[in-house]
């Protein structure tokens, strides 16, 4: 593993698993749905779903921002955004796909809410988080949810481990993986070891003066 995340390798990665990868994520599909509720989005907002995949939160985003809302999907892995597109066309908002590293990534709007889902590597990278907020408006939602280390009594710690290896480039910070959040949302609220401790779900406003 690497000591930070590594762009071409989660390409290499993530293009390998295309073809299954809505498959192997069904079982966290509820963790998902509960970042997407922390949010509290509302007809007409625009979201920015981060390290979107196969755009499987389109559709949970999609019926709470309605026809007048907007998402807009950032993603690394080009053989992810065939499906994400069918799913975005499917969604009921308006919304566009950025293939791109999320530090690179040149996001076309100011946004209202912003979800990380099952991002590891982005959630470790200050630039990437960096261009995320600078392109959120004050008082916009956040919510991040993913896998973290499960404490030792865990059953399924060496599961999620081989899941953090196989998916992510790294696993620094994976005993908090929201950390760099607390820079950007003070007030951040934390739900750890969901489950039989495996995953997290993070939500918080950004404050409006920075």
């Amino acid at each position: 593993m690497a000591a930070r995340p590594d762009a071409q390798m989660s390409v290499t990665k993530y293009r390998e698993h295309a073809g299954d990868y809505d498959l192997a994520s069904a079982g966290a599909q509820g963790v998902r749905a509960w970042a997407v509720r922390q949010l509290g989005l509302r007809p007409g907002d625009v979201v920015l779903d981060v390290g979107c995949g196969t755009g499987l939160n389109f559709g949970l985003i999609g019926e709470r921002v309605g026809a007048e809302g907007q998402v807009v999907g950032i993603e690394l892995c080009g053989a992810m955004l065939e499906p994400a597109q069918e799913r975005l066309d499917a969604c009921g908002c308006a919304g566009a796909l950025v293939e791109s590293t999320v530090e690179h990534a040149a996001i076309p709007t100011i946004a209202d809410a912003a979800l990380f889902s099952y991002t590891h590597d982005v959630m470790r990278s200050p630039v990437a988080l960096e261009n995320v907020f600078s392109h959120l408006r004050p008082g916009a939602r956040v919510a991040a949810a993913g896998l973290m280390r499960p404490p030792l009594w865990s059953p399924i710690g060496g599961y999620v481990q081989r899941l953090g290896r196989e998916y992510a480039t790294t696993l620094e910070g994976f005993d908090r993986p929201w950390s760099h959040l607390e820079r950007f949302l003070p007030y951040l609220e934390v739900e750890e070891q969901i489950g039989l401790g495996g995953a997290y779900v993070a939500w918080g406003k950004v404050m409006r003066e920075r």
